[in-house]
Parts: C-alpha cells; sequence; structure tokens
C-alpha cells in the first residue's frame, strides 16, 4: 500500500509539473515583452521571444498578438492568477499525501505497539487468571482441611470424655472400693491387737489414715475426671458443687449464680460449659491472685451464657503471646466453637479478667 501511494505521488507531481512547463511556454509575445521593459536590468536582450523561440524548438506556438487597448499587465496578472489556481491545488494535494503517508507510518507504529502491549496484557491477564485459580484451589484446600481438623477435634473431646468417663468409674468403682476394703480390715486387724504395743497399734492406725487420706484423694480424681454428679443431677449442682469445692481447696472467696436454666440440655454443651468453668477456676488458681471469684450461669438469647470474674492480677491480651496458660485457653476456645458458641476474654493487668462463654440451643433436647 505505501508503495503504490508513493507513485501516485510521483505521477501527480509529473503532471504538474508538465502543466507549468506548457503555462510558461504559452506566455503571448506581448507578455513578455512586457516582462522586457517591467525589467530592462534583470533580463538581458538575448532572452527575447525570438531567442525564446528559437530555444523551444519549432513546436512552441506563439500566439498573435491582438491590437487592444488593454494595459499589457493584466495577461500577466491573468496568467499569473491561472497558474495559482492550479498550482496551489497541485501543492495542497501533495502536502495532504505526505501528510497521510506520514499519519499512515505512525498508525502501522502505533498498531504494532499496540498489538504488542495487547500480548503483554493478555499474557499478564492469563497469569493473574492461572494465580487466582491457584490461590481459589489453595483456599478451598485449606477450608477442607479446616473442617476436617474441627471434625478431627470433635471426635478427640468425644473420645477423651468417654475415656475420662470410663477412668473416673474405674476409680471410683474399683480403686476406691479396694480402699475401702483395706480400710476396713485394718481396722479389723486393730481391733484384734488391743493387747499389742502401744507403738504398734499406733503405726496400725496410722496406716489406715493414710489409706483414707488416699480413698479420699482417688475420689476427688475420679471426680474431676469425669463428675457422675454432672450426668445424674444436671450442670447448675455440677458447678455449684464445682465452686464449693475451688473455694474449699483454694481459700478464695468463690460464689455462684445461676438463673433461668433449662432443666434438659444436650450432653456435649454441659460438658463443654463444665470444662470452661473447671478450666478457668484452674487458671485462676494458678495465676490471678485472686480474692474474689464469681461464676454466673444464666440464659442469654436462646442459649447459656456463663461468666467467671475475678480481681486479680489480670494480664495484657495485646502482648498476650500465648506461653503463659495458652494450653487451657485455647482448649476453652476449641471447646465452645465445636458446639458453636463464642469465648470472650477481657483482661487488663491490675483489673481481673473476665471469661465469658456463651452457646446456642440449638442442640437442645425436648
Amino acid at each position: 500500500m505505501p508503495i503504490r501511494q508513493a507513485r501516485t505521488g510521483r505521477v501527480v507531481a509529473t503532471i504538474a509539473a508538465l502543466m507549468v512547463g506548457l503555462v510558461i511556454f504559452h506566455f503571448p509575445t506581448e507578455v513578455a515583452k512586457s516582462l522586457l521593459e517591467l525589467f530592462p536590468q534583470q533580463i538581458s536582450t538575448p532572452f527575447g521571444v525570438e531567442n525564446l523561440k528559437s530555444m523551444a524548438g519549432e513546436d512552441v506556438i506563439v500566439l498573435p498578438s491582438q491590437a487592444s487597448d488593454e494595459p499589457s499587465w493584466k495577461p500577466l496578472v491573468t496568467r499569473v492568477f491561472g497558474m495559482a489556481l492550479i498550482g496551489l491545488p497541485i501543492w495542497y494535494l501533495l502536502q495532504r499525501r505526505e501528510r497521510e503517508e506520514e499519519l499512515q507510518r505512525l498508525d502501522e507504529g502505533w498498531a504494532t505497539r499496540l498489538h504488542a502491549r495487547t500480548q503483554e496484557l493478555l499474557a499478564v491477564n492469563n497469569a493473574l487468571v492461572d494465580e487466582v485459580s491457584k490461590r481459589i484451589d489453595t483456599e478451598q484446600s485449606l477450608e477442607s482441611n479446616r473442617r476436617d481438623l474441627r471434625l478431627l477435634a470433635s471426635q478427640l473431646l468425644r473420645l477423651q470424655e468417654e475415656e475420662r468417663r470410663r477412668i473416673s468409674r474405674d476409680l471410683h468403682d474399683d480403686i476406691n472400693q479396694r480402699l475401702a476394703l483395706l480400710s476396713i480390715d485394718i481396722e479389723m486387724l486393730e481391733r484384734q491387737l488391743s493387747n499389742a504395743a502401744v507403738g504398734t497399734v499406733r503405726t496400725v492406725h496410722s496406716i489406715q489414715d493414710r489409706i483414707v487420706e488416699l480413698s479420699e484423694s482417688v475420689r476427688r480424681l475420679a471426680y474431676q475426671f469425669h463428675p457422675s454428679i454432672l450426668d445424674d443431677l444436671g450442670l447448675s449442682i455440677a458447678l455449684r458443687r464445682l465452686v464449693d469445692d475451688f473455694q474449699t481447696r483454694t481459700g478464695i472467696d468463690a460464689r455462684f449464680i445461676c438463673k433461668d436454666i433449662p432443666k434438659h440440655l444436650a450432653q456435649d454443651v454441659v460438658t463443654c460449659l463444665y470444662r470452661v468453668a473447671q478450666e478457668g477456676l484452674a487458671n485462676i488458681a494458678r495465676h490471678a491472685r485472686a480474692k474474689n471469684v464469681c461464676v454466673e450461669l444464666t440464659r442469654l438469647r436462646d442459649g447459656l451464657q456463663l461468666m467467671m470474674s475475678d480481681d486479680g492480677v489480670g494480664f495484657d491480651i495485646s502482648r498476650y503471646d500465648g506461653r503463659r496458660g495458652s494450653l487451657g485457653l485455647v482448649s476453652m476456645k476449641e471447646r465452645v466453637s465445636l458446639v458453636s458458641g463464642t469465648l470472650d476474654i477481657q483482661s487488663m493487668p491490675g483489673e481481673g479478667t473476665r471469661v465469658c462463654a456463651w452457646v446456642p440451643f440449638k442442640q437442645e433436647r425436648a
């Protein structure tokens, strides 16, 4: 296309040159003489009309002069005006052709750049699509892993509670019963040694006391593993017993408040709240250095809320690094999340700590 346009431009230029030459050679004699008279110093005699005719050859036709009263400069002005009418459009067309060729070259350059840029953007877009697809696949895989982990954690906690219940039953029904029988046997032995030395009787009595203490420790251990009162009398009575034992064991003033609790609750909800209260009281005993503790169980927003507060030393949650008591807090959060509940911990240094757990009634039994 550019070669064809160049050829067209050359043809137009050649035609324009020929037309200009014909116009020049067709000046009448009067015009030539007028030019010689107007420019006597610049145009010498050898360039007269006859000499021009002889130089142009026989093919040059000189128009005969016509007698006229018109001034000699009018034909010159007319020819110059005619040349301008012919030359200006030709010059305009040539300039336009050059501009069009330049614009076409620019368009071709921009088209090339646009194509290259389009290819780059297409490659970048394909890379982004691949990256987004990989990220979506990764997120789906992570979500699937989270569900599997939650299911595994739920199964582990369920198996843990079953194992705790089995150990508690074995400790209470087997070990503790054997210790009770051993205590009875020692008491009978002590009666038989009534006539023995005082030191021997005292030793047997001391052994009996240690067996009784061991039996009590086994009973408490069985209760910590799984309190039978939780299955027999419900969550409220089990929590009240837990708070009373905490006060007796630690000497911290503890009180329990219970409001509007349903009689029948799902076993996993009951176990979750009891374990949260058990872990919370254990953390208070180990770290809080508190003087007063309050445990409150209330019905709130179609669910149960367990709130534990103390006036201990507290801690900075924003700087909490998970090293101190992290296992207990993680266990509490995981237990609550497995029953679709929420756990909120608020604490400030020197202002105590408040732990609030809420679980819905959607797992409530009829």
